[in-house]
């Protein structure tokens, strides 16, 4: 028995001595420049064919790709990490890189680690935090849905919607999967965290027109948008807080120039 102990002991040791040992993916070559044109558009980050594409980008947005996460969600690094236009933040970076033949996209996120970790210093940890939310339900259980929100008349599956369009506080789509609809929703919210707890789900047409926040109210705007997903849609979103997981910074360093 001790034999057959000391033998499986042994394969779990050259297992773990392997994974160990499995070297990270890299790019083949990468090139990381600062950008200082002061433009606010920015190109990526992106992977088409062998190239890997970030133009203009902040730190905030490599890491939100490589780890996944919506750029929001990426905390607790230095100011200069994010994308505000004050205070020393706005500091962006072009990186352009090669990744093998046949890489996948989650290769490509895998590479954009390692890059980070050895030229930014980025060290990062997952960790669930309670954040503020809005959370969606159904203004009213017992009656139908809104005058602007019906099942749809067809559907064109496996896209998520027949055809749409969105902004300046309009936004109307035809055969739209449920999720989009929540997204336009979230949209609307200036992009604010959404939990959804309607229990809608299926295909939907829907129009939603409101005054984006900020913004003035007036006559012919559909009301401010919090008014519009009541009376348009018959729901409601409402403030509150929920676990998120969220990547926060640990370290990060300004890269060297190539």
């Amino acid at each position: 028995m001790s034999r057959i102990a000391a033998t499986l002991g042994a394969i779990c040791t050259i297992v773990a001595t392997l994974t160990a040992q499995q070297p990270s993916l890299r790019f083949e070559v990468a090139s990381i420049k600062r950008n200082t044109s002061g433009r606010l558009s920015v190109d990526g980050p992106s992977l088409k064919g062998t190239t890997f594409t970030a133009i203009n980008v902040p730190v905030q947005s490599l890491i939100s790709n490589a780890y996944g996460v919506p750029s929001r969600d990426v905390m607790d690094g230095p100011r200069w990490v994010y994308s505000q236009l004050f205070d020393g933040g706005n500091e962006r970076y072009d990186v352009i890189a090669k990744t093998a033949e046949g890489s996948s996209v989650e290769d490509q996120r895998a590479m954009l680690r390692t890059l980070l970790a050895e030229r930014f210093g980025l060290r990062v940890h997952r960790e669930t935090r309670e954040l503020p939310v809005y959370i969606l339900t159904k203004l009213n259980e017992a009656r139908p849905l809104g005058p602007n929100l019906r099942t749809a008349v067809k559907d064109c599956l496996p896209r998520t919607a027949c055809e749409g369009r969105i902004g300046g506080g309009r936004a109307k789509y035809a055969g739209a999967e449920w999720l989009n609809v929540v997204q336009t929703i979230a949209t609307g919210l200036d992009g604010a965290r959404l939990v959804d707890r309607t229990g809608l789900s299926g295909v939907f047409d829907f129009e939603l027109n409101y005054t984006p926040l900020g913004l003035p109210v007036t006559a012919d705007s559909g009301g401010d948008v919090f008014t519009a997903i009541r009376q348009q849609l018959g729901l409601k979103a409402e403030p509150g807080r929920a676990p998120f997981e969220v990547v926060v910074i640990d370290s990060v360093e300004r890269p060297m120039p190539d």
